[in-house]
């Protein structure tokens, strides 16, 4: 089986999809997991300072090096801003997706968000080695919309599924999307 080597860089017209680096550190603080919007129904803790959105990016790297898990910052081309984190990781056959956008208005870009993720997405799904892709995503995120315009079919909700530190839940269901490609029979 071939290993998942996701790109480091996707990009669009006006977005690049890198991996983060220590000095995206204040703006992963400020406009994504250090901001209670964007976290209340993710099973990560609010981080509490820049400090540990630095640790939680050194994580990242450490995952691209171990090939375990890929995280990406969404960063607007013309600004700079991130305005989204993109995280995949792999246990092949299936890969999971996770998303976290920014809330503050200066920050958020929609519609190339989705491009971006499009592109994301259908590299995924050429990969030889992938057969499903899924996201899980809290009931009270409201994400069925995005997943359906994105191809994810809803699957069902899971029991118990996530912690949901933020929600002051210590679990909480989740709904489960996917796209799979079709089943091929053992030669």
């Amino acid at each position: 089986m071939e290993p998942f080597v996701p790109p480091r860089f996707i990009e669009t017209d006006d977005l690049l999809l890198r991996p983060f680096a220590e000095g995206d550190a204040p703006q992963f603080f400020h406009a994504l997991f250090g901001d209670p919007d964007v976290t209340e129904w993710l099973p990560t803790r609010t981080l509490e300072s820049v400090d540990d959105a630095r640790a939680m990016i050194r994580k990242m790297e450490a995952g691209w090096a171990r090939g375990s898990c890929f995280a990406w910052a969404l960063e607007d081309k013309a600004t700079g801003r991130i305005s989204a984190m993109i995280e995949v990781r792999p246990c092949l056959p299936r890969v999971e997706l996770g998303v976290a956008i920014s809330m503050r208005a200066n920050h958020r870009r929609r519609r190339a968000g989705l491009v971006a993720l499009r592109k994301l997405i259908d590299w995924i799904m050429t990969q030889p080695n992938v057969h499903r892709l899924y996201a899980c995503c809290s009931p009270q995120a409201q994400s069925t919309p995005v997943m359906e315009k994105l191809g994810f079919k809803f699957e069902g909700r899971l029991v118990n599924w996530d912690a949901r530190p933020n929600a002051g839940l210590a679990v909480d269901d989740a709904l489960m999307f996917a796209m799979t490609k079709p089943q091929e029979s053992a030669a």
